[in-house]
Formats: structure tokens, sequence, C-alpha cells
């Protein structure tokens, strides 16, 4: 009786371990989820933020403290064109990506205004469980040069000329294509340019202000937001294509995307 009652206990742990060896061979070889956004960890720390202003003299710059009391999660790269279409098929994106010739499904999404960007976020939120926004000046640039200082240099550009500014390239180049820093965040400065939460304002008193999240993350906090990438912008909240003339510091802003953070 007690070889028969061992004989059984054996074959059943038996069972319970191959049944667990293949689930976690399942699960390694899972792919991840259709939603996935990858971020990379931002760790904590403080700098000073230069802010780029035109005036009479030329281009000075605006000092502004930032601290990060903790680390926070930001995308690695753009949302894709593949993502952004998810959400279109799922009903959360008003319409679909537009991929022009040479581009694929892992480009980044461009011609895309702030809104239709506020609009993915809540979508991504709700399929994931989530809390995903887009990111806020001051952690957009801490991320791009790793906690340290930078200013913009003057460059000059005639803003009359709208059939130049036509020109600029508007192809956009796969995910992936441009510097990756130390810290994992990649693409920075490449051919879009981000949105972000962070409205524009004219005096320095509005922008040395402290705004929440909560104050940000909202179509009514302003119209007016400010884009990062190879250059600091000013567009229109409503704007989703600058080719045909827009607001900017230095130069034009080209093709408009984004990236998101992730709140824990």
């Amino acid at each position: 009786m007690l070889k028969k009652l061992s004989a059984i206990i054996v074959v059943i742990v038996g069972v319970v371990i191959l049944y667990s060896f293949n689930m976690d061979k399942e699960s390694s070889s899972t792919p991840p989820p259709p939603f996935h956004y990858e971020t990379i960890v931002a760790p904590k720390g403080e700098y000073i933020l230069h802010i780029p202003v035109n005036t009479y003299f030329g281009l000075e710059h605006i000092e502004k403290k930032v601290k990060f009391n903790k680390e926070f999660l930001i995308g690695k790269h753009e949302v894709s064109n593949k993502l952004w279409n998810l959400c279109f098929k799922n009903k959360g994106c008003s319409k679909q990506a537009i991929i022009e010739e040479n581009e694929s499904e892992n480009h980044p999404v461009v011609r895309v205004n702030w809104h239709d960007a506020f609009m993915f976020s809540k979508w991504l939120s709700k399929e994931t469980g989530y809390k995903y926004r887009l990111p806020t000046e001051e952690e957009w640039v801490y991320a791009t040069y790793l906690g340290k200082e930078h200013k913009e240099i003057e460059v000059e550009y005639d803003y009359s000329d709208l059939e130049k500014i036509r020109k600029i390239s508007k192809r956009t180049k796969p995910i992936g294509s441009f510097p990756t820093n130390s810290w994992g965040f990649s693409d920075y400065h490449g051919n879009v340019w981000e949105w972000t939460l962070t409205c524009w304002f004219a005096s320095e008193e509005n922008m040395l202000k402290k705004f929440s999240i909560k104050e940000l993350n909202s179509p009514e906090a302003c119209t007016t937001r400010i884009a990062q990438g190879e250059n600091r912008s000013h567009v229109p909240d409503f704007i989703s294509d600058t080719y045909n003339g827009g607001c900017a510091t230095l130069r034009p802003a080209a093709n408009l995307g984004f990236r998101l953070v992730r709140e824990d």
C-alpha cells in the first residue's frame, strides 16, 4: 500500500514539474503584448533648464531650477505608427497614421496635434492599466541631456520664406535610427519634434512658475504647447503639420510626434 502511494506521489510531482517547465518555457517565448510601450528609467536629480528667448539683443536664456525627487519612466522612443494604428483600430484615436511612401509601421507617428497625442495617452492608459501622459519639457530635456545643463545656440532662419520651410524634408526614419544616450533614451535628435505638456508663455514670470502635472495634463491648460527636438519650438495645440508655417524660438519644427511618460 505504501509503495503504491509513493508511486502515485512521484507521478503527481513529476506532472507538476513538467507543467511548470512548460509554463515557464511558454512565458519566456511569449512576445510582448500588442500595447507594449518601452520605457527607460531617468534617475532622480536636479539641473538648470535654460529656456531660450529671442530678444532685441539676440538669443538669451532664462534659467529655471528643476528637481526630481524620484526617478521616472519615459518612453525610449516616440510612439510608432503601429501603436497609433492599434489605437485607431480600437476606437481610441480618431484617424489612422499617415504613412508616406518609404515609411512603415516602425516609423514614428507624425502629423498629429497636441489633442491627438493627449487622447492617445488616455487610450493607452485604459488599455494597459498604467497611467501614461505626455512628458513635461523639464522631463524631456533632463532625459535627453542626462541631467546636465544644455543651452541652445542661435541659428538664423528666415521665417518669411514659407517656400523654404515647405522644402524641409518630411520623410521620417525608422524608430531607433538616431542616437541613444547612456540612460537608454533614443531618437531625441531625429527628424521629429515632440509634443510636451508644457505651456508656452511670453512672460518670464510664467516661464518660471511651477505648474502641477494635473494642471498641465488638461486641454484647458493653454492653447500653445512646447515641442522639443533638435530645437525648442512653441506650437498652437491644434496644429498637426507645421510646414505651412509655425512658431519657434530657433528654426521651425518639422514633423510633429510624441513620446510618453508612465507614472507609477
